[in-house]
């Protein structure tokens, strides 16, 4: 199988994908890129019976993960799988590509979450990443907006791809919960760099209207 997904990925290359993609992650090496577009991707994560391959390229950690998502297995075998993947993450699109596939936390959620504290919890980047880009694609919701929201807001870090993943998130709530998030940005209650992200990611924002983005604008510290 090993040989198998790697010889399939290299048939799928794109010299200039590669290019284009390794300027969109600079902080690992263009040489763990092979370069295979995302959806070309997702089709191969589809057709895959178990995930006995390595780990090596930047595409395969990304198909880790897909199988995760597409395969058919009971809850515990996922998070067991989970477990041995999200130490692997060490970048923002291997991060929100495979939280975006995680289909099955939708069925879940009351259970996943309490498997998803540690990683709320942790000290390491990628994740509380995982932890925030997981709430901000499931949990934002009549039941759980309150705990994601609060989450997001109290997020204190030294970390870019947290921050911008807080401000991603917390300009998702806003369109829907506006109440429970433009308190925050009005008391000031974020730190500077998420505060001002969460208003550029707001203002941005197709669904805000013209009035809420100018007076957005204001509060920028």
């Amino acid at each position: 199988m090993a040989m198998n997904i790697r010889k399939e990925l290299f048939i799928n290359q794109d010299l200039k994908y590669k290019a284009f993609q390794s300027k969109l992650i600079p902080n690992i090496s263009c040489d763990r890129i092979i370069g295979v577009r995302i959806p070309q991707l997702r089709k191969i994560g589809k057709t895959l019976e178990d995930n006995n391959f390595e780990w090596d390229f930047y595409e395969e950690v990304m198909l880790h993960g897909f199988y995760i998502g597409y395969a058919k297995l009971p809850l515990e075998e996922r998070l067991a799988l989970l477990d041995e993947f999200v130490p692997y993450i060490d970048n923002w699109a291997v991060c929100d590509c495979v939280c975006s596939t995680l289909k099955f936390i939708s069925n879940n959620k009351a259970e996943f979450l309490k498997y998803l504290k540690k990683y709320m919890k942790s000290d390491k980047e990628y994740d509380v990443r995982f932890a925030v880009v997981v709430l901000m694609n499931y949990y934002i919701d009549d039941v759980y907006s309150d705990f994601a929201v609060d989450y997001f807001i109290n997020i204190k870090s030294d970390f870019y791809y947290v921050n911008m993943a807080a401000a991603w998130a917390l300009s998702v709530a806003f369109v829907k919960y506006r109440d429970k998030v433009m308190p925050a940005i009005e008391d000031g209650r974020l730190t500077d760099e998420i505060h001002n992200m969460t208003i550029s990611k707001i203002r941005d924002s197709f669904r805000v209207d013209k009035e809420t983005k100018a007076y957005l604008k204001g509060l920028r510290k």
